[in-house]
């Protein structure tokens, strides 16, 4: 099984990877920790060093790739057999993350601009944005599985793989 998993920022990719990483015995590669250096939110490690890395990891035999970076999941898609959007509507993704609270060292005001960018999801025209990983996740020919809500997320991590047709 080589696994990615997209979609806004709370909508439960690392939640949803982490459980099926566990059940199935596979790495999880987040793809936060490949890009940043350091800590989530520092410095950006180089772009094409940061594709080549993530290219590398999808080399491996089984994996989970978990992330809302639309420029790396090409990087992973070929290689990958199933294809977990997680298309949940904005307001499920921002009370997540009101919930998980500020992370990683974070103060209030960088809280509240990830709340911001987060709500720009659906209106985003980047490689960031709904838009753009609904097209990936369209032209995916593996196995695809849509994720419409929170129940969907908790479903598909107890059924995983879930049924052929990706309809849970």
């Amino acid at each position: 099984m080589r696994l990615v998993i997209t979609g806004n920022g709370g909508s439960g990719k690392t939640w949803l990877g982490e459980q099926i990483a566990r059940r199935a015995s596979v790495p999880l590669i987040r793809l936060d920790d490949v890009y940043w250096a350091g800590a989530y939110g520092g410095e950006g490690r180089d772009k094409p060093t940061v594709f080549c890395d993530v290219q590398a990891l999808a080399d491996g035999e089984a994996w989970i790739i978990e992330g809302i970076y639309g420029w790396l999941l090409p990087a992973a898609l070929p290689r990958a057999t199933h294809f977990v959007f997680n298309d949940l509507p904005l307001e499920d993704c921002l009370a997540n993350l009101r919930a998980r609270g500020e992370q990683g060292g974070g103060d209030a005001a960088a809280f509240q601009t990830m709340l911001d960018w987060v709500a720009g999801y659906p209106i985003r025209s980047n490689v960031y944005s709904r838009s753009h990983h609904r097209g990936l996740w369209d032209q995916f020919a593996g196995n695809k599985i849509l994720l419409a809500d929170r129940a969907d997320v908790t479903r598909c991590a107890a059924d995983w793989p879930g049924p052929p047709d990706g309809r849970l």
